[in-house]
């Protein structure tokens, strides 16, 4: 079920905007006969525009689609994680398109927001299938090489192993529709003397990532065992890298200076 399709005279519609991205209403593509003949940019079968039972737009393949399209095998918690994070982004004044590709074909953003004035340019990864700490590192790398900078999201209840190793979060699934998606690590603030794990609305940390309050920040190795109550129990995490503020990243500066003053500082790259 992708939210882009191929549209035979404007080229590309994206149903997570009002205007499809291209100046047309769902009524120019939803239920018109004779019907629009719309492609899946991924697999270039056939589509057609449909609603969810909550009014969610999609558009949906026509039967006898190729097994093996990416975009139709993803999962729904898939696809609302991507539509929940191009609306952060829209609603945070960037602009947020989904499915980029890179020219060479290296790589595709789930969801790529865009600065108002061009310059700056973002990726959201939903990432819900298993990769490795070096695949996902290496991914990351090929973003760098264009100058994109990529945020990776896990919605599961388990961390994966890679978040802390790349710039990532995890997020809370709503249990409701009126519900937030909720940001419940990868956001840290580091205290007197170690990092903690702090929490926030998805839409409101993608605002401050957007404008640059939270910025990735790389633990020395003394803190990146970090403790955390999970239940009722407390438990040790490995935390690398964290998307946290200015002033934590100056914070633990500052510690690890102080400690090298009074001569109690080990390895601290």
């Amino acid at each position: 079920m992708p939210f882009i399709a191929l549209h035979p005279e404007v080229v590309r519609i994206d149903a997570t905007q009002p205007d499809l991205g291209a100046g047309l209403e769902w009524s120019r593509v939803y239920k018109v006969s004779p019907r629009v003949a719309l492609t899946c940019p991924e697999c270039a079968w056939g589509v057609h525009a449909k609603h969810s039972p909550s009014r969610v737009r999609f558009f949906c393949h026509d039967g006898g689609r190729p097994p093996e399209c990416s975009l139709a095998n993803e999962s729904w918690e898939h696809h609302m994680l991507k539509l929940e994070m191009a609306g952060a982004i829209r609603a945070a004044g960037w602009f947020a398109e989904l499915e980029v590709a890179a020219d060479d074909g290296s790589w595709r953003a789930d969801v790529m927001a865009a600065s108002p004035n061009g310059e700056q340019r973002m990726a959201r990864e939903a990432q819900l299938s298993p990769i490795t700490v070096e695949d996902i590192k290496a991914r990351t790398d090929r973003y760098a090489a264009e100058g994109v900078a990529v945020c990776w999201v896990s919605p599961h209840k388990r961390p994966p192993v890679w978040l802390g190793a790349v710039p990532s979060i995890r997020v809370r699934v709503p249990e409701a529709t009126h519900k937030s998606w909720v940001v419940d690590d990868g956001l840290g603030g580091f205290g007197s003397s170690a990092w903690f794990f702090q929490e926030a609305e998805l839409a409101q940390f993608v605002r401050w990532v957007l404008r640059g309050q939270l910025r990735p920040c790389r633990s020395v190795p003394r803190h990146r065992e970090v403790m955390r109550l999970v239940g009722e129990e407390h438990r040790w995490f490995l935390r690398e890298l964290w998307w946290t503020s200015r002033q934590s990243a100056e914070a633990q500066v500052s510690y690890e200076r102080e400690l090298q003053r009074r001569g109690g500082g080990g390895a601290a790259a």
